[in-house]
């Protein structure tokens, strides 16, 4: 069970933190949940039970593993399993996993995309563009929070070494 002030990763949310444990104020509702802000989108609050797993949610890696992650995003040319090629059936399935390897894997591929793409002079399909920015959302917000930054300074800093 999470605490008061936890930070969480949520589903395809992303980060966020763990206002209150209480009842809802909905009627016809009952049982404790969790009361959810997401860190980096303003949709407002989100209500998930606590008895529930339909939902994937975990706390936010830690600093050590999150600048592993950067370490071996800085060498990610040479990285074998961040260059295998992603296939357009696998995005969903990488990006509800909340594994940050995996999200750093799609990121990369495509930005491999969007750069072959652009030698053509072609734009990347709209799809790619969208699961880019879900994926960046998801896996550049936890490595802020982690790592105790701005989400512009890590988005700038990770697009850097997977964008090349």
């Amino acid at each position: 069970m999470f605490e008061l002030n936890d930070k969480v990763v949520y589903g395809v949310i992303g980060v966020c933190v763990v206002e209150q444990i209480a009842k809802p104020p909905i009627k016809g509702i009952d049982g404790e949940y969790y009361f959810l802000q997401p860190v980096y989108d303003s949709k407002g609050l989100i209500y998930s039970p606590v008895k529930s797993n339909k939902v994937l949610m975990r706390t936010v890696m830690t600093e050590s593993d999150a600048n592993k992650l950067v370490e071996r995003a800085k060498n990610c040319r040479t990285d074998d399993a961040l260059n295998e090629k992603v296939v357009a059936f696998q995005y969903d399935e990488m990006v509800k996993s909340q594994d940050a390897l995996q999200l750093m894997h799609l990121i990369r591929g495509l930005y491999n995309i969007k750069n072959e793409r652009a030698k053509d002079l072609r734009k990347m399909k709209s799809a790619d563009s969208r699961m880019l920015l879900t994926a960046r959302k998801l896996l550049y917000g936890e490595l802020a929070v982690s790592l105790n930054q701005e989400y512009e300074e890590v988005s700038e800093m990770m697009d850097e070494y997977l964008g090349q």
